[in-house]
């Protein structure tokens, strides 16, 4: 039987070892096809004009496949929100790319929800000085759904600020890749970049796998990453368990209290609202 070849789709900046399994990422195997191989979907090219303040919102609730690029001009701002909902038997990719110059801002939030198989990749490069970019996410795997998330912030311009945040939760068998980068490039003197992602393990079937990086090409810099990851506080657990809720509800509570920085900054009401519900039934199924 012929084996399908696997089309690469994210790779780490530098790359580690191999027997980590986390260098690359496939394209999922039920993603359509366009010539050459690449996945077939919506591409995407946006501006925010100079001096202009923008809210955009991206929802995939059945796209498998798409990609994003966002060219942010001087004093430009853009607050993105990107939602993936897809049902648990779809694959998704998806890729989004934002270029920030001088003195432009580009806060984005994301929350990783659906399909049975995630590959992503987020980039944004710092161009200009004084140039910011905020990226903050959330995570849920359940069952035995894969995600792979791989996100880098670029930072070449002057004075430059970067923060990452990432929060997540696991359950069932589900997997998960991170690798999270901050990248200061010669002449990015003055910049500052904080990477930080938070785990909770909901059980012990999960398999998780971060990798924080950060590379420096420029001595005049302020940088700091850290991971933390830990399984649910069993003292906590009990004392919220003896207060007459189930374990389904009190894991509720804690992945809530922790996703709840990055869920605040979904500025649509009704948006925010389907995202939780769809957080607490997936941890009601209890998978």
């Amino acid at each position: 039987m012929e084996t399908k070849e696997k089309t690469l789709y994210s790779a780490i900046p530098m790359r580690t070892w191999r027997w980590l399994g986390v260098n690359e990422a496939y394209v999922p195997d039920d993603i359509p096809a366009a010539d050459g191989g690449e996945p077939a979907g919506t591409v995407l090219r946006k501006t925010v004009a100079a001096g202009e303040s923008r809210t955009e919102t991206l929802v995939y609730r059945s796209e498998q496949s798409a990609r994003v690029v966002y060219e942010v001009e001087a004093g430009g701002t853009l607050h993105l929100t990107k939602v993936q909902l897809l049902p648990p038997d779809k694959g998704h990719v998806d890729a989004l790319e934002i270029h920030v110059a001088e003195g432009g801002e580009a806060y984005v939030t994301i929350a990783e929800l659906g399909a049975s198989h995630t590959v992503t990749k987020v980039r944004i490069d710092l161009d200009g000085d004084h140039a910011v970019g905020d990226l903050a996410a959330i995570y849920l795997g359940s069952g035995s759904q894969r995600v792979d998330l791989n996100y880098v912030l670029c930072q070449k311009g002057r004075q430059t600020r970067a923060d990452m945040q990432v929060r997540g939760a696991l359950m069932g068998k589900s997997e998960k890749i991170f690798r999270g980068t901050l990248d200061f490039r010669k002449g990015s003197k003055g910049s500052v970049g904080r990477e930080r992602e938070e785990v909770v393990l909901l059980n012990e079937g999960v398999r998780n796998r971060s990798v924080p990086l950060m590379l420096s090409g420029e001595d005049d810099v302020d940088g700091h990453h850290a991971v933390s990851v830990g399984k649910m506080d069993q003292e906590k657990l009990f004392y919220v368990m003896s207060r007459g809720l189930d374990l389904n509800e009190a894991r509720r509570l804690v992945v809530e209290a922790s996703f709840q920085p990055v869920l605040e900054r979904i500025a649509d009401g009704d948006l925010r609202a389907e995202v939780e519900q769809q957080i607490e039934e997936l941890i009601a199924d209890g998978k």
